[in-house]
């Protein structure tokens, strides 16, 4: 069912104020003190402090309260001055009304001030529901739950958004969809731990979520990719290994046999398409487990094509299959006005490999192993595709034009190795996002996080000297032809010995760490590494 509406917090969510709830409650207590009655034994916030207070001294209370109570009036009153909108959250909530959604708002802020707030900042709004409104604030989700009422919404028709926790928690209670944001100054991890669908800088970036804004070419966002997978891919006892963030293919059981399946389309090149196709899938396949065995290929191609041209890619797509051990069982062709050049999405099934061994639990100090070098395959796609590369540097180019053959883009040999000799935590095979985005989906998938020294990150020739030219990340330029492997820390010199003694580049890039975090070590510098689902090669175009 589609989404009709947004809950928001305030503080924090819409607006920025200074309000130190800290002092405020050290006024409270010593109000409390002078008035010598009951103090509750539990440091509670200051709304559940004064509940606690009322219980427990009953009408003795009174004047307490009513001074208490007005005394956060006014200092929530003084902060309010100050007040100032998010930067992009009004334009943002004008965005929601005007794309017919209702906004909902719940606070436990006193309801004339953020009224008067909201007036002022010019801010729109549906409904506002303050702490005057319920006899229970957040985090019980009284508010939200009247909010529904009010609007008339569904609890599958609407996401709650705010600054803390508890807002989380809140709409996790009604089984809502719920978004943290950062701009409140809380840590990420705290709506993790919570379990926020989505976690966001700010509430803007919602817009892509609510379909206000169009999505930048390349792998869908993760947190987009991780909504659509909990929500759509169900448990079955078929199922050994569900669909994930940094998971390659799925394994399922078919009677005796595991079979691992995955399905790739290649849309950034033209040239080689086939080739592209049968590895890239193979690649996957390897990296959960198992043996490439069968491929099952969708081409589609622009209106106009000749026979010659289809047959070519037919060619090239069985040749790939040839050298991977892979046989072709089928699929579908089409000639379409719906695409404007070939795409072809290939699915490809494997056994599952006997006698491997793979650890379930990550521990801190487990090596990250970058096996060969980063961007063979986004050296060779620009070598292919950007004109100006050859006119600069027509050596370079002409070296990396024969990248997918040498160094070439398969790791199926070197995945093969891996599991014959250590016990595997995770292996994965960077693609689309480059190394960058490959070392985050790795520790979501595992529920780590790392520290890479950029120092052992070793880099294709080519593919350096085109970042370079071109100005891009050579981080997050598309990989395939690379492997990351994390093993268990007391495994990791056997594991590079053996890739040594086959000729393979290895080296260790980093350790997981406790916190779900990932940091780069440059030089005596230690920096959060960032990643884009976007790839480095749409940027060049």
């Amino acid at each position: 069912m589609p989404l009709k509406g947004v809950i928001f917090d305030f503080d924090g969510t819409i607006v920025s104020q200074e309000i130190d709830f800290k002092k405020i409650f050290l006024e409270i207590r010593s109000l409390l003190l002078s008035y010598r009655l009951k103090e509750p034994k539990k440091i509670l916030p200051i709304l559940e402090y004064l509940q606690k207070v009322k219980k427990i001294n009953g009408k003795k209370a009174e004047q307490f309260l009513k001074q208490a109570y007005t005394l956060l009036f006014l200092r929530e009153e003084e902060a309010s001055k100050n007040t100032r909108p998010i930067p992009g959250v009004k334009e943002f909530l004008t965005q929601l009304k005007k794309a017919g959604f209702f906004i909902g708002i719940v606070t436990r802020n006193s309801r004339i001030i953020v009224e008067r707030t909201l007036k002022k900042l010019n801010i729109p709004y549906d409904l506002l529901l303050a702490r005057e409104d319920v006899l229970r604030v957040k985090p019980h989700p009284s508010h939200i739950g009247l909010i529904l009422k009010k609007l008339k919404l569904k609890k599958s028709e609407v996401i709650v958004a705010g600054d803390h926790p508890l807002d989380v928690i809140c709409a996790k209670k009604l089984g809502i969809l719920s978004c943290g944001v950062l701009s409140g100054g809380r840590k990420g991890e705290e709506f993790l731990k919570a379990g926020a669908d989505f976690i966001y800088n700010d509430i803007t970036h919602l817009a892509y979520f609510l379909g206000l804004k169009k999505l930048p070419d390349g792998k869908l966002e993760h947190q987009l990719l991780k909504y659509l997978l909990n929500k759509y891919c169900k448990n079955d006892t078929s199922i050994i290994t569900r669909p994930g963030i940094g998971v390659d293919a799925s394994l399922v059981r078919a009677q005796e046999k595991i079979l691992a399946l995955k399905s790739d389309p290649i849309t950034l090149v033209s040239k080689d398409i086939g080739t592209y196709a049968v590895t890239i899938n193979a690649n996957d396949i390897v990296c959960s487990g198992a043996k490439p065995r069968w491929l099952i290929a969708t081409a589609i191609f622009p209106s106009g094509t000749i026979f010659p041209s289809i047959e070519e890619i037919f060619k090239n797509i069985s040749q790939a299959c040839q050298k991977q051990n892979v046989i072709l069982a089928g699929g579908h062709t089409e000639i379409s006005s719906c695409v404007s050049k070939t795409l072809l999405c290939c699915s490809m099934i494997g056994e599952k490999l006997k006698k491997t061994r793979q650890v379930k639990k990550v521990s801190p100090g487990d090596a990250l192993i970058l096996v060969k070098q980063v961007a063979i395959e986004g050296a060779s796609i620009l070598a292919r595709e950007n004109k100006k590369l050859a006119k600069k540097f027509p050596d370079i180019v002409k070296k990396a034009l024969d990248a997918t053959k040498k160094p070439g883009i398969s790791i199926v040999r070197e995945a093969l190795l891996a599991w014959k000799t250590v016990p595997v935590i995770k292996m994965h095979d960077p693609t689309e996002g480059g190394i960058a985005a490959a070392i985050a989906e790795i520790a979501e998938s595992a529920g780590c996080g790392f520290i890479i020294d950029e120092k052992k990150v070793s880099f294709y020739g080519p593919a350096k000297v085109f970042s370079r030219f071109l100005k891009i990340n050579p981080y997050g330029l598309i990989s395939s032809g690379c492997l990351l492997v994390l093993v268990p820390k007391k495994y990791a010199a056997k594991l590079i010995n053996a890739f040594r003694k086959n000729k393979i580049p290895a080296s260790v890039i980093g350790h997981a760490i406790k916190e779900k975090n990932i940091l780069l070590k440059k030089g005596r510098e230690i920096v959060d590494f960032k990643f884009s689902a976007s790839d480095e090669l749409l940027k060049s175009r």
